[in-house]
C-alpha cells in the first residue's frame, strides 16, 4: 500500500481528532501517580488506603486521595465505604480500569527493553574498567 500525502488542513483535522480522543484519559493518566496506583490497584481485587500509600514510596496521604477521587470520578476506581467503626474504606478497580491493565503491561514491557540498554550505557560511561566487567556479567 502506498502513502498518500496528506495536505496541511488534512494533517490538522487528522491530528486533531486523535487529540480529542485521548485528551481526557491522558488528563487523568498522565497526572503523577495515577498509572503507579492503578498498577497496584490491579495487584488485588481490593485495596485498603494504608496498604496502597505503603506500596507507593514518596507519595502523601493528600495527593493520594486527590488522585483516588479523581480516578473514581472518572470511573476507574470503585471506591466501598463499610459502615463501621473506626471506617473501613477499600479501593478497586472497575472493569473499565481492568481493559487498561493489558496496556500497561506493555507499556511496562516496553519500558523494560528501552531503558535497560540506556542504563548500561549510562552505567558503563561513569564506571571504572574493573565496576564495566561486573556490569557486563550480569
Amino acid at each position: 500500500m502506498k502513502d498518500v500525502p496528506i495536505d496541511g488542513e488534512a494533517a490538522k483535522t487528522a491530528t486533531e481528532e486523535t487529540k480529542c480522543e485521548i485528551m481526557p484519559i491522558w488528563e487523568v493518566l498522565g497526572k503523577r501517580w495515577s498509572l503507579l496506583i492503578l498498577k497496584n490497584l490491579s495487584t488485588k481485587e481490593v485495596i485498603r488506603f494504608n496498604e496502597l500509600k505503603k506500596s507507593l514510596n514518596g507519595i502523601s496521604s493528600t495527593v493520594l486521595s486527590e488522585r483516588l477521587l479523581d480516578l473514581e470520578r472518572n470511573g476507574l476506581v470503585r471506591k466501598k465505604i463499610y459502615a463501621e467503626v473506626p471506617p473501613r474504606v477499600e479501593y478497586s478497580l472497575t472493569m473499565q480500569a481492568r481493559e487498561l491493565e493489558t496496556i500497561l503491561k506493555e507499556l511496562n514491557r516496553w519500558c523494560g527493553r528501552w531503558k535497560g540498554p540506556a542504563r548500561r550505557q549510562e552505567e558503563q560511561v561513569v564506571a571504572s574498567p574493573q565496576e564495566r566487567k561486573k556490569l557486563s556479567r550480569g
